[in-house]
């Protein structure tokens, strides 16, 4: 499920947090849903398991996965948490299109943009 692309400049504990946040977010992983442990994950990825757990402390942090102590890592139920994350690109994207209007991008070249992303199934990240 998870992948990491080593060829990026990306943090690879970043990569891995935003695809459980996207994948959270999409109804993939579901609430309760227990993630793979840090040393199987790990394992799977072929990554160091201290990158593993920064991502998993950082997505702790901020409310989208809860730790049960001798039993893992979960998905949190909090929907409030999930949603917000949804604000935040909501905004971010609100931000963008502002630029982008000022920068004399006009609406259709906006709507043909994300009619590409929609059908395509294309994100921001694919080259």
């Amino acid at each position: 499920m998870f992948q990491i692309n080593l060829k990026n400049g990306e943090a690879i504990y970043l990569q891995l947090k935003e695809q459980v946040v996207k994948f959270a977010c999409m109804g993939v992983l579901k609430p309760n849903e227990q993630l793979p442990s840090v040393r199987v994950l790990a394992r799977e990825l072929g990554i160091n398991p201290n990158t593993v757990s920064k991502a998993y402390q950082e997505l702790e942090n901020e409310k989208i996965i809860y730790s049960v102590s001798g039993k893992g890592s979960f998905v949190t139920d909090d929907i409030f948490s999930v949603q917000s994350v949804k604000q935040e690109v909501l905004a971010d994207f609100l931000k963008i299109a502002g630029k982008a209007k000022q920068f004399g991008v006009s609406q259709s070249e906006l709507e043909g943009i994300i009619e590409t992303v929609y059908a395509d199934g294309r994100t921001g990240e694919d080259k």
